[in-house]
């Protein structure tokens, strides 16, 4: 039981931050979050310490307890980690791909249409997770999934904060979904890899028009600027 709610904690809390409903730069307390998670302050303690390692809780002596900004460093590095292993992953998928995975990735599609027909930013980001998700379990490789997700995660935060900036379209992201899926049914190794690492690019590319909507939510925004 222990051992749940210290997950919980710890998937509640990061979630949280991921989708801004803790932004950058906020102060926040344990009695605060388990009065919120109606949980105790021991699990979500621990998920604190947890999460500051990740780097996305900073604890500073005298002061208190804040969301870190949003590091643009370590979110192109985890780009450039995605671009190394996602293609492969997608070929392999490719080969791999059974009928139950497909049949979960067109009702992954036909949400995402939906969810951004109806602007769901929180549902749509998590329908794209889901998405490139499936393919590492196609292949057997959800721990490197799951490795990525806690390293990924100033990356995860701007991909997210991108969706809440209005002027930036979705039709791209969901195109771009579509057509590495059909590539993948139809097994064009060579369209793959291309259109996956076209995808990754995207993730960063209009940084910025997301780093001037939101200057305070990034680390050293005038050098994050100018890079």
């Amino acid at each position: 039981m222990m051992d749940n709610m210290r997950s919980d904690a710890y998937n509640e809390i990061k979630y949280r931050i991921i989708h801004f409903d803790y932004i950058p730069g906020q102060k926040i307390s344990e009695k605060t979050i388990s009065s919120e998670l109606d949980l105790g302050r021991t699990p979500v303690r621990e998920a604190i310490i947890r999460i500051e390692r990740e780097g996305l809780i900073e604890v500073i002596p005298q002061s208190g307890t804040y969301i870190t900004r949003i590091d643009m460093a370590d979110a192109k590095d985890a780009r450039f980690v995605r671009n190394c292993i996602e293609p492969s992953i997608m070929v392999d998928a490719a080969v791999k791909m059974t009928d139950n995975a497909k049949n979960v990735l067109e009702d992954n599609l036909r949400a995402q249409t939906k969810t951004a027909m109806n602007n769901e930013p929180d549902n749509f980001f998590d329908l794209d997770q889901d998405f490139h998700h499936e393919f590492y379990k196609i292949v057997h490789k959800d721990t490197v999934w799951q490795w990525l997700q806690i390293n990924n995660t100033q990356l995860n935060r701007f991909r997210r904060l991108r969706l809440k900036e209005s002027e930036l379209n979705w039709s791209t992201l969901l195109d771009q979904h579509q057509r590495i899926f059909d590539a993948v049914l139809n097994q064009n190794i060579d369209d793959l890899t291309f259109l996956v690492t076209q995808h990754l690019h995207l993730m960063l590319l209009e940084k910025q028009k997301v780093l001037n909507a939101y200057p305070d939510y990034f680390k050293n925004y005038e050098e994050t600027s100018k890079n």
